[in-house]
């Protein structure tokens, strides 16, 4: 009897240590969030990123092409054309523009191939939230460069430019416009200056967007209020068909986000915008490795939603199956022993 109490106490001790054990483990791994693979779905008025993309937009027709920040613009017509510069009329085929700080031009009746990216860049995309596909504008620190085409007449719309604060084929700086080739077909080349601002206003049936633009940082669906310096959301209410919702690849875990909500995420590594498109504000959809992804109703309220170590363990269901399996076999060891005998 006296041999078989110290074993009774043994075993006691021995399997409160192993739930013991087994309890810190859970507890550990409730609190450790590992990096993981996310897919985003997110409807937003403005989006700002950081990209080492050497391209993006994809081909579009515009009635209006806007940018703020022109460095240089050259055109080369089909038929010669009467050009207007500081007060004076020139007929030409040839036209080169070179734009003074804070030059702008504005072109007309155009169609748009993408716009090519000198190196790494942080670009904002805004689109109206009112709703509506027509208007959009893309802001990047860094330089861009763009080819377009002139678009033929139609429904009495013509293509044309108009600048502000540049020089033409030499002349002293001022403002110009002209009308381009009725036919269509001119090329034209322009590159901007490294802070630019293009602004498109796309004809009714035009969508613009891209696909596999690979993101560098952390992105955060905010933006700054001017007059209170508060952080604000950029989350719109996604229209029919499109919600804000961001779920995890290798496990079966979501969350929604309500349009209040500000949003967080951390890319660890091969993070893309993987698809945008312009459509009652701009719809995203992202995907990649991430570190953390953080939401909540304020800046200070931000709160990880990251699965937990233990949700990447099938819930769990590894730890608890190591605790019974290491009962089990204690139990089992010392019945064969006798220890467990009267």
């Amino acid at each position: 009897m006296t041999p078989k109490k110290p074993l009774r106490r043994w075993l006691a001790w021995t399997v409160a240590g192993v739930w013991i054990a087994s309890a810190l483990a859970v507890l550990v791994t409730i609190r450790m969030h590992p990096s993981t693979d996310v897919n985003a779905s997110l409807s937003v008025g403005q989006f700002t990123f950081r990209t080492n993309a050497s391209r993006v937009l994809g081909p579009g027709n515009a009635e209006q092409l806007l940018i703020s920040g022109v460095s240089s613009l050259q055109i080369q017509l089909n038929s010669e054309q009467t050009i207007k510069t500081g007060g004076s009329s020139l007929r030409t085929t040839s036209i080169d523009i070179h734009g003074e700080p804070s030059a702008s031009c504005s072109l007309y009746h155009v169609r748009s191939g993408g716009l090519e990216m000198a190196g790494p860049s942080i670009i904002t995309l805004a689109a109206p939230r009112t709703g509506g596909r027509t208007s959009f504008s893309l802001k990047v620190h860094g330089p861009l460069s763009a080819n377009l085409t002139s678009r033929p007449n139609e429904s009495g719309l013509r293509p044309g430019f108009e600048c502000t604060r540049v020089h033409v084929n030499g002349a002293p700086a001022g403002d110009a416009e002209g009308r381009l080739s009725p036919q269509g077909g001119d090329s034209i080349f322009f590159s901007s200056s490294p802070d630019a601002r293009i602004d498109f206003d796309l004809t009714s049936q035009s969508e613009i967007g891209d696909t596999q633009i690979p993101i560098l940082g952390e992105i955060r669906f905010s933006e700054i209020d001017p007059h209170t310096s508060e952080e604000k959301t950029v989350l719109l209410k996604p229209p029919a068909g499109y919600k804000n919702e961001v779920s995890f690849e290798k496990l079966d875990k979501s969350f929604t986000l309500d349009d209040s909500d500000l949003l967080v995420v951390v890319p660890k590594s091969d993070f893309y915008l993987r698809r945008f498109i312009v459509k009652d504000g701009i719809q995203l959809s992202l995907h990649g490795a991430v570190r953390d992804v953080r939401a909540g109703a304020g800046s200070s309220g931000l709160e990880t939603q990251m699965p937990s170590l233990f949700d990447h363990l099938e819930y769990g269901k590894a730890i608890f199956g190591t605790i019974t399996g290491l009962v089990a076999v204690i139990l089992g060891i010392l019945k064969q022993m006798g220890g467990l005998s009267e």
